[in-house]
């Protein structure tokens, strides 16, 4: 589940991690990665053919990579340490990755009180 400033809660063995990717951590992912992340902000990776087609599968080493890093933030963790748990959550549960870049990209609210009613005279 994630919260307003885009952490996600997992909870992996005994113990719910934080994982935050922030704009600074997805910088560094891009100059790591390139501009898209090898395909995962334009959703190259995304089931195709609306859900019909299998999705095809990201790089790896780049999913766990965006794991390392929200761990990283949001445990405060060493990226060594946060890239070793990272490795064991993704073998655990495939799909942590996208969930931690939809939590980075949550929807946004829509601002406002709605619509003024009439003042009647």
């Amino acid at each position: 589940m994630a919260d307003v400033t885009g952490t996600l809660h997992h909870k992996f063995g005994d113990k719910t991690y934080a994982l935050r990717l922030t704009m600074a951590g997805l910088a560094r992912l891009q100059g790591r990665h390139g501009l898209d992340l090898g395909g995962l902000l334009s959703g190259k990776f995304d089931s195709a053919d609306g859900g019909n087609a299998p999705a095809l599968i990201p790089p790896f080493a780049i999913m766990i990579d965006v794991v390392a890093v929200a761990l990283e933030k949001g445990e405060r963790m060493s990226a060594e340490d946060a890239a070793d748990l990272a490795d064991d959550m993704l073998t655990q549960d495939r799909g942590l990755c996208g969930a931690v870049m939809q939590a980075a990209f949550p929807t946004p609210a829509t601002s406002g009180n709605g619509k003024a009613s009439k003042v009647k005279p």
